[in-house]
């Protein structure tokens, strides 16, 4: 009696256990991903020709305990490999797993197959070769980290998911033992069978063997026993007669019944090649493809029998937008219910939000794997009274999903897009919560749309709160009629510390441009939680613009600038702008490159604004603009900042560097904000023009932001003014940066380098400066210099302390910037 093992993916244990029972081998038992089994080599031979689930029949022919790589060698030499097979058959060996001693699968494999070889040496007089590519036995080895070695022979060659079809394939094919298991799980039973979303016909292929009891190996031309000295070709004949007899009386049986399985797609050239595979695979006589995108999928069966609707839809992971399959898979629930009732459907994708946007409730959920991704399967009959629970009756009474929803974004886009072109200007909000069930904001940037979800009450559940903002991305779709890629989700529940200004894990650098009248911003709308424009302020850059005429203008926690750029379109005369982030800075700068502004006489700097508040920089300002964030514990901040705490020591603090008669626009996002009365004792007349700051598509949202125009008399100022921070030591972050263009490039040096290189390091030999010193060994891998000094090295620095010095290095040496 001869010890099997039959690995599977994950998730098919239990179709793979009931499938060898069925084949009546001895001692069947599951474990995870794989069956071992017993029975003689004809019981492997058959395994091989009958699983639609296993990955490989593997001969088990010896196991022992291996504690390092004399105990492998050992082991593998102790197997009578010249009883399996001759050294003129060429080998390989795959070996898997690894303990304390052996960490290398590959030199756990080079140990088996010098086992292996030396064995045959002595038995044969000579080696066998390797063939790693296509050996006429395959040898597999498995260590566990317990210390149990297994070795033997894989028997079925080609992987049994390789059915031999010859068949062409689309972009992301299943693989066939994960298609039977959807076909077998959607309970299929040999009637009628569509596949909506066929591709190349996997699908329909792995369900036209089930219908006509087809062997899934029957048309294979090779398998890994051929080449052993065991393999009994009688046996093997006997095998695949019996195959073949029952092949052909199934398939008689199934056109006599009326089976037919269909397959739609969209694309005229993949049902085509669908076609053409279940010719090759000898099912063309109940396999039919046809062209039908699934916005008009129908039920093509005129007879009574059954239907089992099996398919895979994109699930965004290697095609497919996800925002546009939000709407697909909205489309296949509708189509169902409208086209199958009574029938049985099966769906598998790797997102759990995708297929609830089916909106039917699942008889079944199983747990596959496609690959390396987890995904379900969900099974549903699809009847009128079992489509959804009754809560979900009650949430979605509509066969439309945010139907209330999108009628009224149609609404407000007809409305505040007329406004926004009075206004000129194509970056607006058109949608602010306006309905309690959809708790959103949607604001518009050219075509556009940001969905900012905001966090769902306690009273509504996880999954509803998931559907609903699911639900809105599909109306917004419906509605704009842009592409699911122009639809961007973003969360706006309460942030900590720095998180706000995060940036996404992966850049997309999409950045474009948007326009407020003639003035122009760079917006990015996917790599950061804002996209670098706050639409609520549009009024206070306008009035920004208006005071700034011949005014000195200091722009404080400037984000990208905006505020600068509306301040020197204005004609200010100077305009200075601080924040702590050096990439917003540099988008700072670039808006206004944008607008065609010079950087000269306009001053950039990254540093803390509250210890560079509190310290005296002997300049003073007509006009300034703060924007605090309402609470930061910034790792680059000396201090926490809340603003309703602060406020009166931040703007106290601003007497130091404000003209006599000076203005400071004040502005705040906090909720429920009160100013301090007691600003006026640091000379301050205030008026609150908040209402007239809230611009027309911010209007449900009127406490979204306070404003505040201090006016500054110098005799009134009678508090004192504490700082907020002490200043002890500057930051060496903290400086005034240069226009972006003449700052050190490392794309510039290494191009530079490339044009200079005399040598096989590509070191510049010129390029002195001063005493003797010069830079050289520059690391394009590294990125670093290496300092010399009368030629020894002394020192490495990084490319960031060069470009603070102020040099670059160039074909004709070290040059100041």
């Amino acid at each position: 009696m001869l010890k099997f093992f039959a690995p599977c993916p994950k998730g098919l244990e239990g179709l793979l256990f009931n499938e060898l029972t069925s084949l009546n081998l001895k001692n069947v038992k599951e474990t995870v991903a794989g069956v071992y089994f017993d029975g003689e080599f004809a019981d492997g031979m058959r395994a091989c020709l009958w699983s639609r689930f296993a990955s490989r029949i593997l001969l088990n022919l010896q196991s022992f305990y291996c504690n390092d790589d004399t105990d492998l060698y050992m082991g593998a030499a102790g197997v009578a490999w010249e009883n399996y097979f001759s050294s003129n058959e060429t080998i390989a060996v795959e070996f898997s797993g690894t303990n304390e001693s052996i960490r290398n699968t590959q030199y756990g494999a080079l140990k088996v197959k010098d086992a292996v070889c030396d064995r045959l040496l002595k038995s044969d007089g000579k080696r066998p070769d390797v063939d790693r590519h296509q050996p006429d036995v395959r040898i597999f080895a498995h260590l566990e980290r317990k210390g149990q070695a297994f070795i033997g022979i894989d028997i079925s060659g080609l992987a049994l998911l390789k059915r031999e079809y010859h068949r062409n394939t689309g972009i992301a094919p299943l693989k066939e033992n994960l298609a039977a298991a959807m076909v077998v799980r959607s309970g299929y039973a040999g009637q009628n069978f569509l596949d909506p979303m066929c591709g190349s016909g996997t699908l329909l292929l792995e369900a036209a063997a089930i219908a006509t009891d087809t062997a899934p190996g029957l048309r294979r031309s090779h398998f890994g026993f051929f080449k052993l000295k065991i393999f009994d070709k009688d046996k093997w004949q006997a095998l695949l007669a019996e195959a073949t007899l029952r092949s052909s009386r199934g398939l008689k049986e199934a056109k006599e019944k009326g089976t037919k399985i269909i397959g739609f797609d969209a694309d005229s050239n993949i049902v085509d090649i669908a076609a053409s595979n279940a010719y090759k695979a000898g099912f063309s006589e109940i396999i039919e493809t046809k062209a039908c995108p699934l916005s008009s999928l129908y039920n093509p069966f005129d007879n009574n029998l059954p239907v089992t609707v099996v398919t895979n839809p994109p699930y965004g992971e290697r095609m497919g937008n996800f925002n546009e399959l939000i709407a697909l898979y909205g489309d296949l629930g509708q189509k169902l219910k409208d086209n199958f009732k009574g029938s049985t459907a099966a769906v598998i994708s790797s997102s759990n939000d995708l297929l609830s946007c089916i909106r039917l409730h699942p008889d079944k959920v199983y747990k596959l794997y496609n690959g390396a991704l987890q995904c379900q399967l969900r099974v549903f009959t699809i009847n009128q009274a079992n489509e959804e629970t009754q809560k979900e009756v009650e949430e979605f009474k509509s066969a439309d999903p945010a139907a209330d929803f999108a009628n009224r974004l149609t609404k407000n886009i007809k409305f505040i897009k007329k406004w926004a072109q009075n206004e000129e200007t194509n970056a607006y909000r058109v949608y602010d919560a306006d309905l309690p069930d959809y708790q959103a904001a949607i604001d518009c940037y050219g075509d556009n749309y940001v969905v900012q979800e905001y966090a769902a009450p306690s009273s509504v559940s996880v999954q509803i709160a998931r559907r609903r903002v699911l639900d809105m991305i599909s109306a917004v779709i419906r509605v704009t009629g842009v592409p699911g890629s122009h639809v961007i989700l973003k969360s706006r529940e309460k942030q900590k510390g720095t998180q706000q200004y995060e940036k996404s894990e992966v850049k997309t650098n999409n950045f474009f441009e948007v326009y407020e009248k003639d003035a122009r911003f760079k917006v990015n709308l996917e790599d950061y939680l804002d996209t670098g424009l706050f639409l609520d302020a549009r009024p206070i850059r306008a009035l920004i613009r208006k005071e700034a005429k011949d005014k000195s203008f200091l722009n404080l926690f400037a984000y990208t600038a905006s505020a600068s750029v509306m301040a020197a379109l204005g004609g200010a005369s100077r305009t200075v702008t601080v924040d702590m982030s050096r990439t917003y800075l540099d988008w700072g700068m670039d808006n206004f490159k944008l607008n065609n502004l010079s950087l000269k006489g306009h001053d950039f700097i990254q540093a803390d604004c509250l210890a560079w508040l509190s310290s005296d920089h002997n300049e003073s300002f007509d006009l300034i603009y703060i924007d605090p964030p309402t609470f930061s514990n910034s790792k680059r901040m000396s201090k926490t900042f809340d603003v309703q705490r602060d406020h009166l020591m931040l703007l106290a603090n601003l007497t130091r560097h404000l003209k006599d008669g000076g203005k400071v626009i004040f502005c705040t996002n906090r909720r429920n904000f009160k100013l301090d009365e007691n600003i006026k004792d640091y000379g301050f007349a205030v008026k609150d023009i908040t209402k007239f700051t809230i611009p027309r598509d911010f209007m449900r949202s009127k406490n979204s932001h306070s404003c505040f125009m201090l006016s500054f008399t110098k005799a009134d100022c009678k508090g004192e003014v504490t700082p907020l921070v002490t200043v002890t030591n500057v930051p060496r972050w903290s400086k005034t940066l240069s226009d972006k263009e003449n700052r050190f490039s490392y794309k510039k040096s290494r191009e530079l380098k490339d044009e200079a290189a005399q040598d096989r390091r590509g070191s510049y030999q010129s390029g002195k400066f001063g005493n003797k010193e010069r830079f050289s060994d520059f690391s394009l891998r590294e990125g670093k210099f290496t300092k010399e000094r009368n030629g020894r090295k002394t020192a490495r620095f990084s490319k960031e302390k060069a470009q603070v010095r102020g040099r670059v290095w160039g074909p004709e040496g070290i040059k100041d910037l």
